[in-house]
């Protein structure tokens, strides 16, 4: 299964909501360990766009070394306008905000329960909360029409 991260509001988030300052999300590394062990991972963040380097160029202020050699093995997608352009397989979306068009056409197209909302901007430690969610879909799966 296919797992698509964005990266401002779910990997990097806020300690407090009211503070302007931004880190690495509570529990973010056991999180990418837990995905790269159970899915294949894609960058779908405006910080990607084909180039998986610059996302990791982006994080580099915030992540360690260890944490950085791990997101580094996630691979990039591109998209023009939409993110739900790079979208396909059988797949997992984590993204803390998107547009209502993508919405929209998660929806119309029976795709919906594909997207795991995560805002780590408001939601510290959302990402320890993910993972028991990701095991249940993995450990049963999800009628595809739902």
């Amino acid at each position: 299964m296919l797992l698509f991260l964005d990266v401002d509001g779910v990997l990097l988030g806020k300690r407090d909501p009211r503070d302007i300052r931004h880190c690495m999300a509570a529990g973010c590394e056991a999180f990418i360990d837990f995905a790269l062990a159970r899915f294949d991972c894609y960058w779908l963040t405006s910080h990607c766009r084909g180039d998986a380097p610059a996302v990791i160029d982006y994080l580099r202020p915030y992540a360690d070394a260890s944490l950085l050699a791990k997101l580094e093995r996630i691979r990039p997608t591109d998209y023009r306008t939409f993110k739900t352009e790079a979208l396909h397989g059988d797949f997992l979306w984590v993204d803390d905000a998107p547009t209502v068009y993508e919405l929209d056409f998660l929806e119309n197209n029976g795709m919906l329960h594909r997207w795991m909302q995560v805002d780590t901007r408001t939601e510290y430690t959302a990402l320890g909360s993910l993972i028991p969610d990701l095991e249940a879909i993995l450990e049963r799966g999800f009628d595809m029409h739902s």
